[in-house]
């Protein structure tokens, strides 16, 4: 399931858990269209809880959006990762290396206090202490 919630006049929360299948995506990539017209900067705070699984039709729903996927990449500043898994982290650091521009931050559950404060730019310090 994905849930996405305004936060700000430029801020986002995706709430991502359990099975993702295309029904879960296409929705989801609608929505963010509809936010991208309103929102010409956009940060985003994921919110990855458990382990989620990514089923191939959701892959190949992304797929079929890459000129959607590329245009938020374009008007995308910060994301915030709060993930509970490993994997998850690693692969969101994996994700934040290989996405030019885009400023990339992963934290770990007991860290999505100070997430928020960053994607809302509250703080410009994109790690506590």
């Amino acid at each position: 399931m994905l849930t996405i919630t305004p936060l700000s006049p430029r801020a986002v929360e995706i709430v991502a858990e359990g099975r993702f299948t295309a029904a879960d995506v296409a929705p989801a990539l609608t929505r963010l269209a509809a936010i991208l017209d309103d929102m010409p900067q956009l940060d985003i705070l994921a919110d990855v809880r458990g382990s989620p699984s990514i089923a191939l039709s959701a892959i190949t729903e992304e797929l079929k959006h890459l000129p959607l996927v590329f245009r938020m990449i374009r008007q995308i500043e910060r994301v915030a990762i709060v993930a509970d898994a490993h994997w998850v982290r690693v692969a969101s650091r994996i994700e934040g290396a290989v996405i030019p521009g885009v400023h990339y931050e992963v934290y770990e559950r007991h860290e999505a206090a100070h997430a928020r404060e960053w994607v809302l730019r509250h703080t410009d310090e994109p790690r506590a202490g």
